[in-house]
């Protein structure tokens, strides 16, 4: 029987060339003589399993990510109107193949809306020449609009510590989406520890880009527990800003937003951490960093309002030194500093710690919801249930 089985198979093979294959190569046998002969084409279509995301929205650009069920290549197609654009990615000439696909689209317009739709096309055997290949998986067509340093208002919801509880995460999406904004904040520990990519994949980025629900963009600050895990060190493949950092700028209407890594919450020599941290010097050039945008970027003194978000709003530990990130947020004439870490509410009104600026310490099933205009910037909480827990305007102030 075994015989006959094999004997069967080989005669398939001979009277079906590239059997389970469309547009076969056929019987010829292909070589580099002969480049144009088809490559398979499969009956594998891949599953299009979170997104798509928007990341790291600015006035002339966009992170556009998903994820698939099997290796493939990704594309943007996208417009004003209609999708007459489209964006190929390529890392040193070749266009990357994974699960994971992260598409940069630059040269938009400030203030304007685009429709957009992601593609994979199934990559089933990546060989040297002719590889095999699958089908492809549309998005609907989703739509952005970018941000605006020139428009009058601007509304966006911050977040925090969801801590890999979907039903949290959904809960507060919903609450944000009963009312339209601009942008969210998630003022970071996503996760408990970075350990999986389908645990990044389930536990955050998937029901953050149902409840963002394919429109509204996502802005990340890096947590303390955002550091730790197996995975840590591959988080920004799926969260990093556009220029590959935790540390950004950002502008929308009035408002000038500098995004911070505090870092983590114990020394470097602790023992918990064996020695596989360097915060000391990564902080270090944060701080010059930080300093330097504070300073020389013109929005910073031109803007409305400049908010600062970070995930600890006592700046993480920075060997002692934290009253220096003060000092620099306050010869900066800061307005506000929005975080999270403490699993609760704070309100830490100026002088408390040394700081010219209020600080909003949000809680962990917590929204803020913050509108600002050219005189002035409002600021609400409510907890999942809806109930406000705090209120508060402040007034534009000079910065010189």
């Amino acid at each position: 029987m075994k015989h006959e089985s094999f004997a069967m198979m080989v005669l398939f093979a001979c009277l079906v060339p590239g059997a389970g294959a469309v547009g076969a190569a056929g019987s010829k046998a292909a070589s580099d003589d002969d480049p144009n002969v088809p490559y398979r084409t499969f009956d594998s279509t891949p599953a299009i399993t979170m997104g798509p995301l928007l990341l790291d929205m600015s006035d002339t650009s966009v992170i556009i990510e998903w994820m698939t069920d099997a290796p493939s290549d990704g594309r943007v197609s996208y417009g004003e109107g209609k999708l007459d654009r489209e964006v190929l990615p390529q890392v040193d000439g070749m266009v990357p193949v994974g699960t994971v696909h992260r598409v940069l689209i630059e040269g938009l317009k400030p203030g304007s809306r685009y429709q957009y739709r992601v593609a994979s096309r199934r990559v089933v055997a990546l060989k040297p020449y002719w590889p095999d290949m699958g089908k492809t998986v549309e998005s609907a067509t989703g739509s952005f609009a970018t941000f605006d340093a020139t428009k009058k208002t601007t509304r966006f919801a911050a977040i925090t510590d969801t801590h890999e509880n979907v039903e949290r995460i959904q809960a507060l999406m919903g609450l944000i989406q009963q009312a339209p904004v601009d942008f969210v904040v998630h003022t970071g520990d996503s996760l408990n520890y970075v350990v999986s990519e389908n645990q990044i994949k389930d536990r955050f980025l998937e029901p953050m880009a149902s409840g963002l629900q394919e429109r509204t963009p996502l802005l990340y600050v890096r947590g303390n527990h955002d550091y730790r895990g197996e995975m840590a060190r591959s988080f920004g493949d799926y969260l990093h800003a556009q220029d590959g950092r935790y540390v950004y700028t950002r502008d929308d209407g009035p408002l000038h937003m500098v995004m911070v890594d505090t870092g983590e919450d114990k020394p470097d020599g602790t023992q918990v951490y064996a020695g596989l941290n360097n915060l000391r010097d990564y902080r270090t050039q944060e701080l010059a960093w930080f300093r330097h945008v504070l300073a020389d970027e013109p929005r910073t003194r031109t803007a409305p309002f400049t908010v600062v978000f970070g995930h600890d709003s006592s700046w993480g530990w920075v060997d002692g030194q934290n009253d220096q990130w003060t000092q620099a947020a306050n010869h900066a004439r800061i307005d506000l500093f929005i975080a999270g870490h403490e699993h609760h509410f704070q309100h830490i009104k100026p002088g408390e710690r040394g700081n010219d600026y209020p600080i909003l310490v949000v809680g962990q099933d917590q929204v803020a919801r913050v509108e600002a205009s050219d005189t002035e910037l409002t600021v609400k909480v409510v907890d999942r249930a809806g109930k406000l827990v705090d209120a508060f305007t402040l007034r534009r102030k000079p910065k010189s």
